[in-house]
């Protein structure tokens, strides 16, 4: 155990707080604001069918990127890009397309990448500190554009794409990048054809990747090696989240527990090492249908951001989430305000 990092760290986190319709569907969802010592406040006003999601920290930690979701023509909503001073709550709206702007990850040299959502393609696209907002690279049509991550020092984009290709028996072309992020120019790290959509998980150096099911139930995990394209087999899961210095990995995991009443069934959080080795559960409960995904590590590499999951109907229809802090070395949980967090949710000093 890393007992110099033992105690929870301090910082701010940012999240969202929906309000699901009781058909399961999202009705709306606000920010809001916390801190491990649970200080609490909101950040914007929850309004039916407006969606403010997706948020990410400025590098400088005063003002947070997110999606703002409004209705728009034929029951569609439409997304564009905000920043928000945490401080003074001042918006700015940061994107006027036609397109829909989504997944911002703000990165160094206080610069936005994002996801451009046009009706042919998607792109990755950046919105430069003097606001100029302009496509960087496109894969190929018809792939769908992931959320981008940032390379620690602000010179590099990873970007995950995929589409359906074939015809009788549908398999998924899954396509991974390494986007110059002054030029644009992109070397393909990885292509391959799966035989379902999996979401890629880059580790923080852009050297490796974890492939896990696009949809959140547990299937086969694998880590491609960039380098060679090689695949390795991981334990079953899904959701993982590399730590930042690359020699962890958290992820979902899932128990059918026997009892005296039946089978009860659950989906612990987890962590192995980036090899695949030494699988250990991190959460004790054993509520039904409770489950807990990892949304961000500390700096620490030591503490989990995690989402925990439960429902409000019998039927399993209505989600309700909590924020909850897992020592990953000691098990030890901090429980925080209802709500759910992503990548780029905690902001660290």
């Amino acid at each position: 155990m890393n007992t110099a990092s033992a105690a929870t760290p301090s910082g701010a986190i940012v999240y969202t707080h929906r309000h699901v319709n009781t058909d399961g569907t999202l009705g709306s969802s606000s920010l809001s604001l916390t801190s491990p010592s649970s200080t609490t406040r909101t950040l914007t006003s929850s309004a039916t069918s407006t969606i403010d999601d997706s948020a990410s920290w400025s590098p400088d930690g005063t003002r947070v990127v997110f999606e703002h979701g409004t209705p728009r023509f034929s029951n569609t909503m439409h997304f564009d890009l905000y920043s928000l001073d945490t401080r003074t709550r001042t918006l700015h709206r940061l994107t006027y397309a036609a397109a829909d702007s989504t997944a911002p990850a703000w990165g160094p040299r206080n610069r936005i990448a994002l996801v451009t959502k046009y009706r042919s393609k998607t792109c990755l696209s950046v919105i430069e500190e003097n606001g100029r907002e302009h496509d960087l690279f496109c894969p190929p049509s018809p792939a769908e554009a992931m959320r981008p991550v940032w390379s620690a020092d602000g010179s590099k984009l990873y970007l995950h794409a995929g589409y359906y290709t074939g015809s009788l028996e549908p398999l998924w072309r899954s396509l991974a990048y390494r986007v110059d992020a002054t030029t644009g120019a992109a070397i393909v790290l990885d292509d391959r054809v799966l035989d379902e959509p999996m979401q890629l998980e880059f580790s923080a150096d852009g050297g490796h990747g974890v492939f896990s099911n696009f949809y959140p139930y547990v299937s086969a995990m694998s880590r491609v090696d960039f380098a060679n394209r090689s695949l390795h087999p991981l334990a079953d899961g899904y959701a993982p989240r590399w730590s930042r210095d690359g020699r962890r990995i958290a992820f979902t995991g899932e128990v059918y527990d026997a009892t005296s009443t039946g089978v009860r069934y659950y989906e612990p959080l987890y962590v192995m090492n980036a090899d695949g080795s030494n699988v250990r559960r991190l959460t004790i409960s054993r509520t039904d249908n409770h489950a807990y995904t990892a949304a961000q590590w500390s700096k620490d590499n030591v503490h989990v951001l995690a989402n925990r999951r439960d429902y409000l109907d019998p039927s399993l229809t209505v989600p309700r989430f909590g924020l909850r802090i897992v020592n990953a070395d000691t098990r030890s949980l901090l429980s925080l305000p209802e709500g759910y967090a992503e990548a780029g949710a905690w902001y660290e000093r």
